[in-house]
């Protein structure tokens, strides 16, 4: 998608293609569109445009705040620009997922124009002397030393009215002398935003050790939890820092394949040892992904690899009182490697 602000610093990683947007929407179909904005920052709007708001166009809409996270949003004086990441029944869907009404007064002002976008580059621009006189408040308020409260982006609405601060901090913080300072020197009406280590990776951005970028920054729009039981059906170290990821946190990636290893655990037979003529076989390791248990003769070190079907079925004789003369028609054959000349 091109975007006519010519700011290259975009990245389409976010917007879902819609393969439908080039056809107009029937009757009746939902006038909603999500606009995202810097970040990871969207917000849901009626539209009434003719013609059509499509994926991918810059858009005005009026400044949206939230005093905080237990009231509803308000619209406030000042006005946004943004783009548009969603339309029609995907956006609706989107907000479904979200749990969230969207107000009557929510609409989007119209197209974005040059000048429009002229006053958002701008803003951008001055986003890092703010981001830096913000943490120079924080650091001679004394919030940095005793609440370790770390401003890590500012966002500038295109208004210049609204300066949103993003922040992380361990507890609570009190910051209302925080933001009268910063209305009083910066001439700006503050919103504090604190955001998770996640959210804050996000933000900033990396390269994973997968050599690509991060998930978080790149297409994930929400950040759900990592337990610690999604290392432990794949078998991984809890104490490696191979699966924590530049947030601290256990990587979001632990997450893609934890319902096919338990779907695949739920197959594997919980046995402990087997029984043949040749004597008893204990219960060494699983190959989860192949499905393959290892087994090892008790007084003889000697292993051998059975299917899970096979240790069902051998596992199932046992119990039945019978007691196979050998193990080898039950174990998984590995081709010969060739001898090194």
């Amino acid at each position: 998608m091109a975007c006519s602000a010519k700011c290259q610093g975009c990245s389409n990683a976010l917007f879902v293609g819609d393969w439908l947007e080039g056809v107009l929407p029937p009757q009746g179909a939902p006038p909603l569109v999500e606009v995202r904005f810097k970040g990871h920052r969207r917000d849901f709007f009626w539209s009434q445009i003719d013609p059509p708001l499509t994926t991918g166009e810059w858009v005005v809409v009026p400044e949206v705040f939230r005093r905080s996270s237990d009231t509803p949003p308000q619209i406030g004086k000042g006005y946004e620009v943004g783009q548009v990441s969603l339309t029609g029944y995907l956006a609706e869907k989107r907000l479904k997922g979200a749990r969230r009404e969207v107000p009557p007064d929510f609409r989007v002002l119209r197209r974005a124009t040059s000048e429009d976008l002229e006053r958002w580059l701008q803003a951008r621009k001055t986003e890092p002397n703010l981001l830096k006189s913000v943490r120079q408040l924080v650091e001679a308020l004394g919030l940095a030393a005793n609440h370790d409260m770390k401003v890590t982006d500012v966002e500038l609405t295109a208004s210049g009215t609204t300066l949103i601060c993003y922040f992380t901090a361990k507890e609570r913080v009190d910051f209302r002398e925080l933001i009268r300072r910063i209305g009083e020197e910066l001439k700006v009406r503050p919103e504090m935003r604190q955001i998770a280590e996640r959210e804050e990776t996000a933000q900033l951005g990396g390269i994973g050790p997968c050599g690509r970028e991060l998930c978080c920054s790149s297409w994930m729009t929400h950040f759900p939890p990592v337990p610690s039981e999604a290392a432990r059906y794949q078998g991984l170290s809890l104490n490696s820092t191979k699966i924590t990821g530049l947030c601290g946190k256990l990587k979001c990636c632990l997450n893609y394949e934890l319902d096919t290893y338990k779907e695949i655990t739920q197959r594997i037979p919980k046995i402990k040892t087997l029984r043949t003529a040749e004597g008893e076989w204990r219960y060494l390791r699983t190959e989860l992904l192949l499905e393959r248990l290892w087994f090892e003769k008790v007084g003889e070190g000697k292993q051998v690899c059975l299917s899970a079907s096979a240790v069902r079925e051998l596992a199932q004789k046992n119990d039945a009182g019978e007691i196979p003369p050998s193990i080898e028609p039950y174990c998984i054959k590995f081709p010969d490697l060739p001898t090194r000349i």
